[in-house]
This record gives C-alpha cells, sequence and structure tokens, in this order.
C-alpha cells in the first residue's frame, strides 16, 4: 500500500484511510462499527473512535488478513484494498457469514515500476575471515517500465563494502555479484539497499554473515597412518580425529560432518550401519578400498546405500593406470587451477574396486574407468576411489593433486545449516542450538526492548520454532536463552508483496460470478462516486429535498395566483 494512487501523490494506505472515514459518516451516529487491524479487531466503536483507529493506521509487513470469519450477521463489511494478485485469494471470502454485505473496494495503483531484493546468497557457503567471496544478488523488476543505473550498495555492519549500479528490464530478473573479503572473526550484520520510490519497503535486505565453524573430519583406519592427519591438522578450518576400525566412539563419529573409511579391511556390522544411517541423514563419507586381499563387510555396505560396487585384490604386483587429467568445468575443481593444463602429468593408480550409475564421475582412468565418482543417496553422498592410498599402490599421496582432492571433498560436506535471513511468515525454521534439553528456561527472540516468545520445540541438537505473527517489522534480531545470545537472526518482507499486478473491478467481477450474491464490487472512484453508490443502493434515493423545493415553489405559486387574482 506504499505504491501512490493513480491521479494523485497519495499512498493507497492514505487513500484508503480517507474513503474509510467517509464511509463511516453514511451511517448514522449510534451505528456501532468494528475496525480490522492487521493482527487484532477493535470492536463496538462509536463514529470518533472508529475514525481515530483507522487514522492511526500504518504499514506493516503482514500479507493478506484474515478477517471474513470475523464478520457479524447482517453487517457491510467494507473491504477496502489495492488487491494485489499475489495476495488476494478468493477462497478467503468463504468463511464470512453468509447474511453480510461484502463491499469490495478497489484502489487503483499509479506505479509504473518496482525494484525488489529478492534474495542473496555466498558463492561459497563456507565462509572464512580474510579469504575473498562472492556474494551473488538477485534483483526484480516487477513493474512495466525499464530502470535504469539503479545504486545497489552492500554493507558490513555500518561500513560501505561496495557499491555497483545495475539497469533492470521491465519483468525482468538481474543478477548482481560483488567480491567482497569478510575480514571479521564474529558474525556481523549485512545488508544490501537500493533507491526506489515510492514502493520502499523492499528496498533493504537484512543478512548476517558469520564465519563458519571448523569442519569436524573422522578417519577410520585399521592402522594409524599419517597421510591424512598430516594434510588436514595443518590447517585450522578442519578438525580431524582418527579412530582404529576395532575402537570406534559411534557417539562422536556420528557428530562429524565427513566420515573417511581409509583402507578398512573387515567393516564390521556396526560400523557399516552407522555409516550408512549417516549418509542417508544428510552425512559425507569417502570410501577408500584396502590393500591387500582381505575386504569384508563391503557388500551389504554398498547394497545398504544401492551402490553397485564391487572390490577385488591389488597389491604392489597390479597394474598401474594413469589419471586422465580432470575436467575444468567440473564445478567440483572450482578454483583448483590458476592456469589450467590440459598436458599435465598426472598419477597412476592400482583398480581395486570398480561400479557403475554414478552421480558424477570426477577423476578418470586412461581408458574411461572411473577412479573416483561421487554418489547421492538422500541428503548424503558417498565418494568411492578405486584405488587403496598406499604409496605403492597409488601415486596420488605423493602428487600435487592430492591436497585439493581431500580439500575439496571435505569442504563439500558443509552445509549452512543457518540460513543468511529468513522471510516473516514462515511456517517453521531450524537453528543449530547448543542447549540441553534438560536445561530450564525458554528460547525468546529480542529487538532493542521488545521481547517474542516463539512456539518452540528442542530436539536432536535444533530448535524448532515459529516466527511470532507479533513479529512486523524487518531488521535484525538475536535468539537468546537464558539471557545468553544463541543466533542472530535477520528478518526480511515477505517478497510476493513487491509484485504490482493487481485485480481491476472487472477482474474481480468475474471472479465472483454468480456465486457471492451478497459482494459488491465497486469501480475504481473517489470518496463521492463509492458514497453515492451505496446510499442509492442501501439507504434508497433520497427525494427529501426534491419534495422540499417542490413545495416551496408551489407556495409561491399560490401566494402569487393569490396576490394576482
Amino acid at each position: 500500500m506504499q505504491q501512490t494512487k493513480a491521479d494523485n501523490d497519495l499512498t493507497l494506505l492514505e487513500t484508503g484511510k480517507e474513503l474509510a472515514s467517509s464511509i463511516i459518516n453514511l451511517f448514522p451516529s449510534q451505528t456501532y462499527f468494528s475496525v480490522f487491524l492487521n493482527n487484532s479487531v477493535k470492536d463496538q466503536l462509536q463514529k470518533e473512535e472508529a475514525i481515530t483507529q483507522i487514522e492511526e493506521l500504518s504499514f506493516v509487513g503482514n500479507t493478506f488478513p484474515s478477517f471474513f470469519k470475523n464478520t457479524k450477521p447482517d453487517s457491510h463489511l467494507f473491504f477496502i484494498s489495492d488487491f494485489q494478485k499475489s495476495s488476494f485469494k478468493l477462497s478467503s471470502l468463504n468463511s464470512a457469514d453468509s447474511s453480510a454485505q461484502i463491499h469490495l473496494v478497489p484502489l487503483e495503483s499509479g506505479a509504473k515500476h518496482n525494484i525488489v531484493i529478492d534474495s542473496v546468497f555466498l558463492e561459497d557457503e563456507f565462509l572464512r575471515a580474510e579469504v575473498e567471496n562472492k556474494l551473488h544478488i538477485l534483483l526484480r523488476n516487477t513493474g512495466n517500465n525499464d530502470v535504469e543505473d539503479i545504486p545497489v550498495k552492500f554493507f558490513i555492519g555500518k561500513e560501505q563494502a561496495a557499491v555497483l549500479s545495475i539497469d533492470i528490464p521491465a519483468q525482468q530478473k538481474k543478477e548482481a555479484v560483488i567480491n567482497f573479503r569478510f575480514s571479521k572473526a564474529n558474525s556481523q550484520q549485512a545488508s544490501i539497499s537500493i533507491e526506489d520510490y515510492p514502493v520502499t519497503f523492499d528496498n533493504t535486505y537484512f543478512f548476517n554473515l558469520s564465519p563458519s565453524n571448523p569442519i569436524s573430519i573422522v578417519s577410520i583406519e585399521d592402522s594409524r597412518s599419517t597421510a591424512l592427519s598430516d594434510l588436514y591438522k595443518t590447517e585450522p578450518l578442519f578438525r580431524f580425529t582418527t579412530y582404529t576400525s576395532e575402537q570406534v566412539d559411534y557417539s562422536q563419529v556420528i557428530l562429524a560432518d565427513i566420515i573417511i573409511l581409509k583402507g578398512v579391511s573387515s567393516l564390521s556390522t556396526g560400523v557399516a550401519a552407522m555409516v550408512a544411517n549417516f549418509v542417508k541423514e544428510g552425512g559425507t563419507v569417502v570410501v577408500i578400498p584396502p590393500a591387500g586381499t582381505k575386504a569384508e563387510g563391503y557388500t551389504s555396505f554398498f547394497q545398504n546405500l544401492n551402490i553397485a560396487a564391487t572390490l577385488q585384490a591389488a597389491n604392489s604386483q597390479s597394474i598401474k593406470t594413469n589419471l586422465l587429467a580432470p575436467d575444468p568445468a567440473n564445478i567440483f575443481f572450482k578454483s583448483v587451477f590458476s592456469n589450467f593444463d590440459p598436458k599435465m602429468q598426472m598419477p597412476e593408480a592400482v583398480r581395486s574396486a570398480s561400479w557403475s550409475r554414478a552421480s558424477e564421475d570426477i577423476l578418470k582412468y586412461r581408458g574411461g574407468s572411473a577412479f573416483l565418482s561421487r554418489f547421492d543417496r538422500g541428503n548424503g553422498q558417498v565418494y568411492l576411489m578405486a584405488a587403496p592410498l598406499e604409496q605403492e599402490l597409488n601415486s596420488l599421496v605423493n602428487h600435487a593433486f592430492f591436497v585439493p582432492l581431500f580439500y575439496k571433498m571435505a569442504l563439500s560436506s558443509y552445509k549452512q545449516e543457518q540460513q543468511l535471513a529468513y522471510m516473516l511468515g514462515l511456517n517453521t525454521i531450524s537453528i543449530p542450538v547448543n542447549v540441553s534439553a534438560k536445561k530450564e528456561g525458554i528460547f525468546k527472540i529480542k529487538k532493542d526492548s521488545v521481547e517474542f516468545i516463539p512456539e518452540q520445540q528442542l530436539r536432536g541438537g535444533k530448535l524448532y520454532f515459529t516466527i511470532p505473527e507479533a513479529i512486523e517489522q524487518a531488521g535484525f534480531y538475536t535468539l537468546t536463552h537464558q539471557d545468553s545470545v544463541v543466533s542472530n537472526l535477520a528478518f526480511n518482507y515477505d517478497r510476493a508483496e513487491s509484485e504490482l499486478a493487481q485485480y481491476t473491478p472487472d477482474e474481480l467481477r468475474a471472479m465472483l460470478g454468480e456465486k457471492y450474491k451478497n459482494i459488491q464490487v465497486y469501480d475504481y472512484s473517489d470518496n463521492f462516486t463509492v458514497k453515492g453508490e451505496f446510499e442509492k443502493r442501501y439507504f434508497g434515493v433520497k427525494l427529501w429535498k426534491y419534495c422540499l423545493i417542490l413545495c416551496l415553489f408551489f407556495l409561491m405559486a399560490e401566494i402569487a395566483l393569490i396576490r394576482i387574482l
């Protein structure tokens, strides 16, 4: 309702408030009124009280309200709106009392364009301090006119981090990309802002930038080796733990981001079941076959994950084959090569595992058979390597390609459990929390000195809660537990409101058809036209003025005739 009216510069909200006040004045002074606010109803109001309530109305982010169910029998309900196609639903009229007379009063918008910040996302979800990243910003022109040189500003905290300008054709989307370096070690409030008039509620998009927690890597091996520990422990972004196949701490393993089965010759039923469930619940697993002739427990493990793979013996006398150079266009290798050389020297390896129907073959042997493949299973994924990691069987461990390959597999396990921002009006959202379910206290959402208590449930290390309807303003909030900050939240208005298309009076009448006899649709008009139509239909044509004029006319005629005659 921030749009301006077609024939003046008043917003549709101000126009609607004036129209509502004039409608109230149509009725006798003893009439009682109900004013439907965004989250409540003010009932049994007299004229002056109803007009005061209407004058105090202001912009909020709530979408189309469901107030028709509160209509009283034999009442008149005036619904003054722009009737946006994105929010008005004809089905909402079904809850109204059938004896109530409903008056739909459309307001014609004069706005011809509106630019909305639709969404933002990071190219690399794994956000690290002092590492360059890219912020993708999706903008939409929901209006009918092309717009040029829209300034787009990126703020981290109160500091402007970047600015650019962009052209957006009518009814089109455009993506802007901003390179930035996150230099903070803690969570920061961030925002994207544009300058666009008259609809301004969607000119700012709020979100949080938080450094990612270290990726937890667990390696299950027959004997502790240094190949993987030397690789991962040198980087602070990884937290590496090793277990032997006979001594696995299941309670800790299931909390990892990625599990590596490295050369386990005898895969126990317990470990196999735990790892398979870990994948199905969204985890990432890397399977590296064992060296030698023993490989027990893998058949049922692969069957459980529906992977058509088999293992065979391999030793130092087995034939080694060179790998093909990778495909630089594969997103897995993004940012790995600064200058790609298709003739680079690749490692060589034996083949002790074979499979079919992978989701993606990342590396291949010369000849075309797969060396490293990814299998998507449920919300998780499995990386399967065709050769053990022993040096005499696989030269990858001594090759420069070893580091980026295993880094990429670890990084692919990272899942951003908390979104950058949330939309007001969502039903339920979940956030990971490190709070015991037995710990007393409730979670609260705070903004400045105002607190909101959402419906909430804590299970599986996550808090599930609904966004309270009382939260009407977009911006930054904090989630607290016993006065301790659990997380920072950013809320934005529902972008459906940014769509300017609205139903015309004729379209509304066509939607109603013959079914809704108690609903009248008014044409675009001013206060006097609506007043006249309503009075004519429900109060009748007032003829007393004409009667009085005729009485005066005949009285004067009679006086004249008496004097003349």
